[in-house]
């Protein structure tokens, strides 16, 4: 029996490094030899606080890339050595099965060009997720203004995404490292934290028509309805974890005529937005948006749960697991 390294989560912050058999692939599955692994900040709010889709033990990483290693029974179109797209959690592994049909939150086995450099490849699921909430969720159209709060590496995708389909785009982060990130991914104003709400104000003049909340603090709600003109349309990217209550003015929203409206993964089943994954692949294929500059490190199986760490802290922008190895 071939075996294989790979971190799975027990429990709360308790992260094993293991030795587990190799998995087989069954019918219509890949057998992939994992190249390398985005580590999400989804990945470690499930470390901090435990998971709540899943059962233990669980593999958190869901943005990875490899080559297809054998294939399992009733596959067609693809070949062995042929690189592939995977988004689900099986990716903090050295290696993955992978169905090749779509799945409840699972695009299934995607293509991938050879030529699209490991650490920009690895952007697809991220990027789809921030697709969808643009155009499925906020329905953002080309000309308006756009209020992404949070320039971690999601938001600063937010930032580029939106740039890219013709929105003018204000970035809110307390960081000022970050805020030069977002104002080279194509914000047009990058401000601090401090009455962030009046500085929308004064660059839109009566409020934004979109606010994307990339930040899981559920404090920023009601401020970011603040920044909102009537009409406009608050997005909640980022998961809340244990903090799911806010309190909100709903007065904004019923004489503002305002929407909240959530946005998870590339929609939620049965609504999938599977287009937005074949939308990211062509983005980051073409090079029109080159997330390997979000890539601040790389670690491996034996220190990735370092990295868990220092995302929480902030530390750390982007980090790319390399499951066999450092070179």
């Amino acid at each position: 029996m071939r075996m294989m390294r790979a971190v799975r989560l027990h429990g709360i912050r308790d992260a094993r490094l293991e030795t587990i058999p190799v998995p087989e692939p069954g019918p219509r599955e890949l057998l992939v030899r994992v190249e390398a692994c985005g580590v999400c900040p989804t990945d470690v709010r499930k470390y901090l606080i435990g998971v709540n889709d899943g059962t233990y033990p669980f593999n958190p990483g869901h943005e990875w890339i490899g080559r297809v290693e054998d294939l399992g029974g009733e596959v067609v179109g693809w070949k062995v050595g042929q690189r592939v797209y995977g988004d689900t959690y099986m990716g903090y592994a050295e290696y993955a099965t992978l169905s090749t049909d779509p799945k409840p939150w699972s695009y299934g086995a995607l293509a991938m060009d050879d030529q699209v450099p490991v650490d920009r490849a690895v952007f697809v699921e991220p990027l789809t997720c921030c697709l969808h909430a643009l155009h499925d969720q906020a329905r953002l159209v080309t000309g308006e203004r756009l209020v992404v709060v949070g320039a971690g590496q999601m938001g600063l995708q937010l930032v580029a995404a939106g740039n890219n389909a013709g929105a003018f785009v204000h970035a809110v982060e307390p960081r000022a490292d970050r805020r030069e990130l977002a104002l080279e991914f194509g914000a047009e104003v990058a401000s601090g934290a401090e009455e962030w709400q009046r500085s929308v104000r004064d660059w839109s003049h009566d409020g934004a028509d979109v606010v994307v909340l990339s930040i899981g603090d559920p404090d920023l709600i009601d401020p970011a309805l603040e920044a909102l003109a009537d009409h406009g349309r608050l997005v909640l990217f980022a998961g809340f974890g244990n903090r799911g209550r806010a309190v909100i003015d709903v007065n904004r929203l019923h004489y503002g005529e305002t929407t909240i409206v959530g946005a998870t993964a590339a929609g939620v089943p049965p609504r999938e937005q599977r287009g937005r994954y074949e939308q990211a692949r062509q983005l980051l294929s073409e090079g029109t948006l080159k997330f390997e500059s979000l890539v601040t490190g790389h670690c491996d199986l034996d220190t990735v749960i370092d990295v868990f760490e220092d995302v929480a802290a902030q530390r750390v922008l982007k980090t790319v697991l390399i499951p066999g190895g450092l070179s």
